[in-house]
């Protein structure tokens, strides 16, 4: 007996030892086997044409400024796997992280995780909503283009095409993203009085949903003669399309989108689509430069905007022809 619990020691012993050497190794240096700084990614995953070459873009700056990014997909926007996720890599001791929430709110926690262990966090593409002043600590700069600019351009489409005024609807993403607020915001700061929206709608950023939301719209407000839908992404907006299409009111209702994929495009050159407002997701480098610049001991801006554009049918098939398309 008296052997065996010394056996028993002698390994649990040696086990301490070894957990001793492996918790050494990993506080003396946050950088992984090749001694490249480690940045975590927290990223939203399928979603959508923007989000596939958002994050694709972000990946390969990364990799060509020299850095080991991990990447950390969720599906089905699980915030709970995101913060899952975030966690790990404050307890990684990576030495940044970058956040693309799939909700805006619940970070507060976690946030001030990161800025106890001093690792900084640089948000992209949607900004989140911290109330505790500790947490704020964390985050050094929210990188990404102007979601109320592009809903500002949206109101002024409507507009500019209805000076007499005009009845529609919106669809909307997911409730809870800063997305979704700061679009609508954009909207309301510039439509027109006598422009009228008779009913917003979540169609999660979804085709197939957008389509069956806007053909009970349609039918719902039939009388009320509408004339337009502000789809707050792309995929929204096809579908928009194709149920008016299949109402019969191709070029009666005018359809404008937020994102800019190579789909909305063409559809905009189609005559499906009305007005499109890119959504630029094509800012690795400059996340890759912000990130690399802070651990350098350099200033970097607190809100690093990403220039976007807008498209009619003229502007989005000379993009198409040129092929320089990202996405």
């Amino acid at each position: 007996m008296k052997n065996w619990k010394k056996a028993i020691a002698l390994v649990a012993s040696a086990a301490a030892l070894v957990s001793v050497a492996a918790c050494g190794s990993a506080s003396s240096s946050s950088s992984g086997d090749s001694g490249k700084k480690v940045v975590g990614f927290v990223a939203v995953g399928p979603e959508g044409g923007f989000r596939t070459a958002n994050e694709k873009d972000i990946q390969a700056a990364f990799k060509a400024a020299g850095f080991d990014l991990r990447y950390s997909p969720t599906q089905n926007n699980d915030q709970q796997k995101q913060i899952q996720a975030f966690n790990k890599f404050v307890n990684d001791e990576v030495d940044a992280i970058i956040l693309s929430s799939t909700e805006d709110s619940g970070w507060d926690e976690s946030l001030k995780k990161a800025a106890e262990a001093e690792i900084p966090v640089f948000t992209v593409d949607r900004n989140v909503d911290v109330k505790d002043a500790d947490a704020k600590k964390a985050i050094v700069s929210h990188i990404g283009p102007s979601n109320e600019w592009a809903g500002e351009q949206a109101a002024e489409f409507i507009n500019k095409s209805f000076p007499d005024g005009a009845n529609g609807f919106i669809l909307e993403g997911p409730a809870g993203l800063s997305v979704v607020k700061d679009r609508g915001t954009g909207w309301n700061n510039k439509v027109a009085s006598n422009i009228k929206v008779l009913e917003s709608q979540s169609a999660n950023w979804s085709t197939d949903e957008a389509k069956t939301v806007t053909a009970g719209l349609l039918d719902n407000h039939k009388s009320e003669n509408p004339q337009f839908v502000f789809a707050q992404n792309d995929e929204m907006g096809l579908g928009a399309a194709q149920a008016i299409d299949a109402a019969g009111l191709k070029g009666k209702v005018k359809v404008v989108t937020i994102d800019g994929t190579k789909n909305a495009l063409q559809a905009l050159v189609d005559g499906d689509l009305s007005f499109v407002i890119e959504y630029n997701p094509i800012f690795g480098k400059e996340t890759a430069q912000a990130v690399k610049d802070y651990l350098d001991g350099k200033k970097v801006e607190a809100d690093i905007q990403i220039e976007s554009k807008t498209f009619d049918a003229a502007s989005a098939k000379e993009a198409l022809d040129s092929g320089s398309r990202a996405y």
